[in-house]
């Protein structure tokens, strides 16, 4: 049970305008051979596609998904991080060391967020892992969280679209195509 968001929100937002001080290492979609994935359970489907994309693209693909509760959790296999509320999460809502070690060492030369607004937990481990290239949706309302960000409406939170969506830029960044 978490009692309260504040301690948490408070930290994503020191190391979201300490994240301001890296230094950006732009990668292509070329050049970018392991893809860490974040995402929630309730998004499975979606992101599974996501993750057959990438491995037809010959990436090594890692996935760190979060879930609320135990009844919806499945089988995952090794490339693939659970973090689940009611275990993994401390009463402050920060997700626990060794969780955050676990990630820590999945390689990653991009991370892709697929997550929604509502989990600062994943949200955490974002901002926590080193990856030098992280991407997703920055909502119109929200704070920029990535070096490469797509948009989107309020209120919209679309997995398959988002993803198209990166994908299709990285490509024509890197092509040198308008």
């Amino acid at each position: 049970m978490i009692f309260t968001e504040y301690f948490i929100n408070r930290k994503i937002e020191a190391l979201r305008k300490a994240s301001g001080t890296r230094r950006l290492r732009y990668r292509a979609l070329d050049d970018t051979r392991h893809i860490l994935i974040l995402c929630d359970v309730s998004d499975w489907k979606a992101v599974e596609t996501c993750i057959h994309t990438l491995k037809a693209m010959k990436k090594s693909v890692h996935v760190c998904v979060y879930t609320p509760t135990q009844d919806r959790t499945r089988i995952w296999d090794y490339g693939y991080l659970l973090v689940e509320a009611k275990k993994d999460i401390d009463c402050w809502g920060f997700p626990k060391k060794y969780i955050l070690e676990q990630l820590r060492h999945l390689p990653a030369d991009m991370l892709l967020d697929l997550t929604n607004e509502d989990c600062p937990a994943l949200r955490y481990l974002m901002l926590r892992h080193p990856a030098a290239f992280k991407v997703g949706a920055k909502h119109v309302s929200g704070r920029d969280w990535y070096d490469f960000s797509i948009v989107l409406k309020d209120g919209t939170h679309d997995v398959a679209f988002l993803f198209r969506q990166v994908l299709n830029y990285l490509q024509m960044i890197h092509s040198g195509n308008p």
